[in-house]
């Protein structure tokens, strides 16, 4: 972990602190500290204790938990701009889950004190923060509900849906998720194993409703692909 420079203006460029003047980006930068993670080193353990929170300045972040060595369940994947490590901060408890660099990634470091700190003074920032928080738990909600209701083929196509930006693009016409995927990492997205996934994985593709290209995964339909998620239901 080797600290680093950068400008406070960048930090404008992150959605949680887009709204902040440049006094108080001024004051994030000279509390904080930039550190740089190599690909597959992990930046927490879940259970440590919080003492800091995380701006990703560039790289690629994944956050997760494990139950042993078998059962893995990734929460998200984050890139530049997202931030994490924050529920630790606020609630001042132990992380809840493990985070990892998946590739060579630099990080805003921003330590707890100075960080509630700044929510305190900074109604912005809190509001900023809070609508951050709701949109997780709002996907958290959805996943609960993908779980319970949702047999595994109506889960994975959600989860591939979700990658795509579907929701969010709100267009028509083929859709590339942009990021390369092994059967592993989907696998981890959805809760479960490699061979209920790969199973499901061989029937949307006989289906046309996901083919690869590239190395990545392309939805050629997404708006069929949504109506398979509300069919598929779980029977029991």
């Amino acid at each position: 972990m080797a600290p680093q420079s950068t400008s406070y203006t960048h930090l404008k460029r992150f959605s949680l602190l887009s709204r902040l003047a440049p006094k108080e980006l001024k004051r994030i930068h000279a509390l904080s500290k930039e550190v740089s993670f190599k690909a597959g080193q992990m930046i927490f353990q879940k259970a440590e204790d919080g003492a800091q929170m995380f701006v990703v300045l560039s790289g690629r972040i994944k956050i997760f938990s494990r139950s042993g060595w078998k059962k893995r369940k990734t929460f998200a994947y984050l890139e530049e701009g997202d931030f994490f490590g924050e529920m630790a901060v606020i609630e001042d408890k132990t992380r809840s889950a493990a985070a990892m660099a998946v590739e060579a990634s630099r990080l805003l470091l921003i330590p707890k004190r100075d960080f509630r700190s700044l929510l305190l003074s900074d109604a912005k920032l809190t509001f900023a923060l809070l609508r951050a928080v709701s949109e997780r738990l709002r996907a958290s909600n959805e996943e609960i509900e993908s779980l319970l209701f949702r047999n595994i083929l109506g889960r994975v196509a959600k989860m591939l849906y979700d990658l795509s930006g579907a929701k969010r693009r709100r267009r028509t016409g083929p859709l590339t998720i942009p990021q390369r995927y092994t059967h592993q990492d989907l696998a981890d997205l959805v809760g479960t194993t490699r061979e209920p996934l790969s199973r499901a994985l061989t029937i949307l593709r006989e289906g046309d409703f996901v083919t690869t290209k590239n190395g990545l995964f392309v939805l050629p339909d997404p708006k069929r692909l949504e109506s398979l998620i509300q069919s598929a239901v779980r029977d029991d």
